[in-house]
């Protein structure tokens, strides 16, 4: 609901008799409310409502023209969720049945009592508030039930991958040892530590996103010297032998030794979109990861030279499992930008992303010192 600095509530008054809409729109305007427009028939109303959305309405039954208030009530309830209150002369079980099946926020008789309507309106308000806010947990809860259970699915399918390569490796130095050169058996190993490290990989993702039940990942801010942690994963990807035999080219601008992060979040943060970068470039491109840091604040940039994002793309990068059709047989859950993205917004910080097809992508993003983001 957007008030000015003093209104209660934007008000639609949708009555017939116009001296009785007058007299309660200046009632209502002594005591802060905001009436909007005052219309007599269902055509008009729901016009006014296609014009600009009120936060409540007081609805006679009675209007101008062939439609009554309910039946206006029905039609706005399919353009906007609205609370109603209606104000009628008539108190007949048929009539109140009709206007009970549309799920009204009030229901008073005429000759109205202004002290009665102003707290019929105020008790609409807090109950559509109250069952907004519900309405919105429950939606989250089910969009992180489905995001999990979806999560889980394609988990155990890329599982199955590194988990066969494990097996069939390891049946074969079981029983062909004699028969494998030195460098048969170590290169083997080697594919049973890069299997095992891709599990490795799936787990954190998944353990990521079921930790938080509520949708927001954890915060945990902590002295982190950036510059030497940020080094130190760096470095863990150029100890590895990399498919794409990417180089990386890290460098450190700015003088700061420690700043108040969440480690974990930075870890997923640096992990993901260095490994994004790796796994989408050409064979011998360079990645180039640059920490600019300063007391308040980190800054991360991460470029490839490689495939590249198409345009249709880039509004949606974030989203969950979206992968774009140029990443071919690149292997992957869909979840590293999400989870980057959730692990900035957990610092109060920004993502944003260059990129064009073919030439590469860059990503910067901008992590506050928690100690900044409360002085603020």
């Amino acid at each position: 609901m957007a008030f000015g600095n003093n209104t209660i509530a934007n008000v639609l008054i949708v009555e017939d008799e116009l001296v009785t809409a007058n007299a309660l729109s200046d009632v209502l305007s002594d005591l802060g409310y905001k009436v909007l427009e005052i219309v007599d028939s269902s055509d008009d109303a729901i016009g006014s409502i296609n014009k600009h959305i009120p936060d409540i309405i007081l609805m006679d039954i009675k209007l101008r023209g062939l439609d009554s208030g309910i039946t206006a009530a029905s039609e706005i309830q399919k353009i906007a969720a609205i609370p109603v209150i209606y104000l009628t002369a008539f108190s007949d079980p048929e009539t109140l049945d009709q206007a009970i099946a549309t799920s009204p926020y009030g229901y008073l008789t005429k000759p109205l009592r202004y002290a009665e309507v102003n707290m019929a309106i105020m008790v609409a308000l807090k109950k559509f508030r109250e069952e907004k806010i519900l309405q919105e947990a429950l939606s989250k809860e089910k969009e992180l039930h489905e995001l999990k259970a979806r999560l889980l699915g394609m988990a155990s399918h890329e599982f199955s991958t590194p988990m066969s390569v494990i097996r069939l490796l390891i049946w074969k130095l079981q029983n062909f040892e004699e028969q494998l050169t030195k460098e048969s058996r170590a290169k083997n190993l080697a594919s049973i530590q890069s299997a095992i490290k891709d599990i490795n990989w799936l787990l954190e993702e998944v353990k990521f996103i079921s930790c938080s039940e509520s949708g927001k990942f954890p915060f945990h801010p902590e002295n982190v010297d950036v510059n030497t942690y940020c080094q130190q994963l760096v470095e863990s990807f150029q100890a590895e032998d990399n498919t794409c035999k990417c180089q990386i080219q890290f460098r450190i601008h700015g003088k700061c030794q420690r700043l108040k992060l969440d480690k974990k979040l930075l870890w997923h943060i640096l992990m993901n979109l260095v490994s994004n970068a790796i796994k989408y470039s050409y064979d011998g491109g360079t990645v180039n990861v640059d920490i600019t840091c300063d007391s308040q604040q980190v800054i991360l940039s991460i470029g490839d030279r490689g495939i590249g994002i198409p345009d249709e793309y880039l509004h949606n990068l974030f989203l969950p499992f979206l992968r774009a059709e140029n990443v071919g047989s690149v292997k992957g859950l869909g979840m590293g930008l999400y989870i980057a993205k959730q692990a900035v917004e957990a610092h109060q910080g920004k993502i944003t992303v260059e990129s064009e097809l073919n030439m590469g992508t860059k990503f910067t993003v901008v992590l506050p010192s928690a100690d900044t983001v409360l002085n603020q």
